[in-house]
Protein backbone atom coordinates (compact mmCIF):
# COMPACT_ATOMS: atom_id res chain seq x y z
CA UNK A 1 0.00 0.00 0.00
CA UNK A 2 1.21 3.30 -1.14
CA UNK A 3 1.47 6.05 1.60
CA UNK A 4 -1.13 9.14 1.55
CA UNK A 5 0.77 11.89 -0.57
CA UNK A 6 2.49 9.34 -2.56
CA UNK A 7 2.04 8.42 -5.97
CA UNK A 8 3.20 6.22 -8.80
CA UNK A 9 3.22 8.81 -11.69
CA UNK A 10 6.72 9.88 -12.99
CA UNK A 11 8.19 11.92 -16.34
CA UNK A 12 10.59 9.16 -16.47
CA UNK A 13 10.32 8.31 -20.31
CA UNK A 14 12.28 6.59 -22.84
CA UNK A 15 12.58 7.64 -26.61
CA UNK A 16 12.09 5.32 -28.86
CA UNK A 17 16.30 4.98 -29.80
CA UNK A 18 16.48 3.99 -26.05
CA UNK A 19 17.16 7.58 -24.96
CA UNK A 20 16.46 7.73 -21.01
CA UNK A 21 15.22 10.78 -19.59
CA UNK A 22 13.58 12.52 -16.54
CA UNK A 23 11.22 15.09 -18.08
CA UNK A 24 13.13 16.91 -20.91
CA UNK A 25 16.83 15.97 -18.34
CA UNK A 26 18.97 12.97 -20.15
CA UNK A 27 19.55 10.39 -17.65
CA UNK A 28 23.31 9.69 -18.26
CA UNK A 29 24.39 7.22 -15.60
CA UNK A 30 25.10 3.63 -17.48
CA UNK A 31 24.15 1.77 -14.28
CA UNK A 32 20.66 3.29 -14.10
CA UNK A 33 20.35 2.55 -17.13
CA UNK A 34 20.79 -0.83 -17.69
CA UNK A 35 18.65 -1.23 -14.39
CA UNK A 36 15.43 0.86 -16.11
CA UNK A 37 16.14 -0.66 -19.56
CA UNK A 38 15.56 -4.13 -17.44
CA UNK A 39 12.94 -3.03 -15.11
CA UNK A 40 9.90 -2.46 -17.99
CA UNK A 41 7.16 -4.07 -17.50
CA UNK A 42 3.14 -3.54 -17.12
CA UNK A 43 1.67 -2.05 -14.27
CA UNK A 44 -1.55 -3.65 -13.44
CA UNK A 45 -4.07 -1.05 -15.52
CA UNK A 46 -1.80 -2.50 -18.37
CA UNK A 47 0.29 0.87 -19.02
CA UNK A 48 4.01 0.53 -18.96
CA UNK A 49 5.79 0.99 -15.77
CA UNK A 50 9.24 0.21 -13.91
CA UNK A 51 9.55 -2.84 -11.45
CA UNK A 52 12.11 -3.46 -9.51
CA UNK A 53 11.74 -6.00 -6.61
CA UNK A 54 10.44 -3.27 -4.21
CA UNK A 55 8.55 -1.21 -6.07
CA UNK A 56 7.13 0.47 -9.55
CA UNK A 57 6.04 3.25 -11.16
CA UNK A 58 5.00 4.37 -14.32
CA UNK A 59 7.08 5.23 -17.32
CA UNK A 60 6.15 6.67 -20.99
CA UNK A 61 7.91 4.37 -23.19
CA UNK A 62 8.32 5.69 -26.62
CA UNK A 63 8.73 2.38 -29.67
CA UNK A 64 9.80 -0.62 -28.53
CA UNK A 65 9.81 -1.56 -24.84
CA UNK A 66 12.56 -4.15 -25.14
CA UNK A 67 14.92 -4.38 -28.15
CA UNK A 68 16.76 -7.98 -28.68
CA UNK A 69 20.05 -7.58 -28.55
CA UNK A 70 21.30 -10.94 -29.68
CA UNK A 71 20.03 -14.74 -30.22
CA UNK A 72 21.45 -18.15 -29.28
CA UNK A 73 20.12 -20.88 -30.99
CA UNK A 74 20.47 -24.16 -28.90
CA UNK A 75 18.48 -27.67 -28.47
CA UNK A 76 15.48 -25.99 -26.76
CA UNK A 77 14.64 -23.28 -28.83
CA UNK A 78 16.15 -19.41 -29.08
CA UNK A 79 17.93 -17.81 -26.20
CA UNK A 80 17.22 -13.66 -26.21
CA UNK A 81 19.47 -11.50 -24.76
CA UNK A 82 17.45 -8.03 -24.38
CA UNK A 83 18.24 -4.58 -23.70
CA UNK A 84 18.74 -3.96 -20.15
CA UNK A 85 20.95 -7.11 -19.99
CA UNK A 86 17.86 -9.31 -19.59
CA UNK A 87 18.24 -12.79 -21.05
CA UNK A 88 14.85 -14.86 -21.90
CA UNK A 89 13.47 -17.94 -23.72
CA UNK A 90 11.62 -16.87 -26.81
CA UNK A 91 8.12 -18.05 -27.14
CA UNK A 92 7.66 -18.86 -30.75
CA UNK A 93 3.96 -17.92 -30.54
CA UNK A 94 4.42 -14.48 -30.00
CA UNK A 95 6.72 -13.85 -33.40
CA UNK A 96 5.28 -11.20 -35.81
CA UNK A 97 6.27 -9.10 -38.33
CA UNK A 98 5.53 -5.03 -38.90
CA UNK A 99 4.99 -3.07 -42.16
CA UNK A 100 8.66 -2.93 -42.23
CA UNK A 101 9.66 -6.73 -42.00
CA UNK A 102 10.99 -6.38 -38.77
CA UNK A 103 10.89 -9.00 -36.24
CA UNK A 104 9.18 -9.20 -32.81
CA UNK A 105 8.08 -11.26 -29.95
CA UNK A 106 6.68 -10.80 -26.41
CA UNK A 107 8.68 -10.92 -23.55
CA UNK A 108 8.35 -10.79 -19.42
CA UNK A 109 5.73 -13.66 -19.89
CA UNK A 110 3.93 -11.93 -22.73
CA UNK A 111 3.71 -9.08 -21.16
CA UNK A 112 5.92 -6.56 -23.14
CA UNK A 113 6.95 -6.23 -27.06
CA UNK A 114 10.40 -6.33 -27.49
CA UNK A 115 11.60 -5.46 -31.40
CA UNK A 116 14.79 -7.29 -32.72
CA UNK A 117 17.48 -5.18 -33.99
CA UNK A 118 19.31 -5.89 -37.28
CA UNK A 119 22.14 -7.56 -35.64
CA UNK A 120 19.81 -9.94 -33.78
CA UNK A 121 17.55 -10.74 -37.30
CA UNK A 122 20.78 -11.67 -39.02
CA UNK A 123 21.70 -13.79 -36.81
CA UNK A 124 18.81 -15.89 -37.23
CA UNK A 125 19.61 -15.90 -40.98
CA UNK A 126 19.90 -19.33 -41.43
CA UNK A 127 17.28 -20.30 -39.85
CA UNK A 128 14.79 -18.65 -42.32
CA UNK A 129 13.14 -21.16 -44.89
CA UNK A 130 10.35 -20.13 -47.09
CA UNK A 131 7.71 -22.48 -48.11
CA UNK A 132 4.35 -22.60 -49.54
CA UNK A 133 2.51 -20.48 -46.86
CA UNK A 134 5.34 -17.82 -46.71
CA UNK A 135 8.53 -16.59 -45.16
CA UNK A 136 8.93 -19.36 -41.39
CA UNK A 137 11.33 -19.64 -39.00
CA UNK A 138 13.12 -22.58 -38.27
CA UNK A 139 13.33 -23.53 -34.75
CA UNK A 140 14.12 -26.45 -34.14
CA UNK A 141 11.74 -28.95 -35.27
CA UNK A 142 8.58 -26.45 -35.59
CA UNK A 143 8.07 -24.08 -38.37
CA UNK A 144 7.25 -20.57 -36.94
CA UNK A 145 5.37 -18.42 -39.41
CA UNK A 146 5.59 -15.17 -37.83
CA UNK A 147 2.19 -13.40 -39.18
CA UNK A 148 2.93 -9.67 -40.42
CA UNK A 149 0.68 -6.80 -38.40
CA UNK A 150 -0.01 -3.33 -38.80
CA UNK A 151 1.41 -2.36 -35.41
CA UNK A 152 3.65 -4.80 -33.16
CA UNK A 153 3.05 -2.99 -30.24
CA UNK A 154 -1.23 -2.89 -30.01
CA UNK A 155 -3.31 -5.52 -28.93
CA UNK A 156 -1.16 -8.73 -29.92
CA UNK A 157 -2.54 -11.74 -28.56
CA UNK A 158 0.17 -14.36 -28.01
CA UNK A 159 -2.53 -17.17 -28.27
CA UNK A 160 -2.99 -16.27 -31.83
CA UNK A 161 0.45 -17.22 -33.20
CA UNK A 162 1.43 -19.50 -35.62
CA UNK A 163 3.55 -22.38 -34.83
CA UNK A 164 3.36 -25.59 -36.91
CA UNK A 165 5.00 -29.03 -35.47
Amino acid sequence: MLKRGYTRETNIRRDRLGHWFDGEVPIEHPNLIRSFASWIDRAPDGRFCLLNDIHWVYATIEGAPYFVRSVAVDAEGLELRLSGDRVERLDPATLRLDGEGQLWCDVRGGRVPARFESDAANQLADHFVEDDQGIALRIGDALVHPPQVEDPLAGWDPSKGHVES
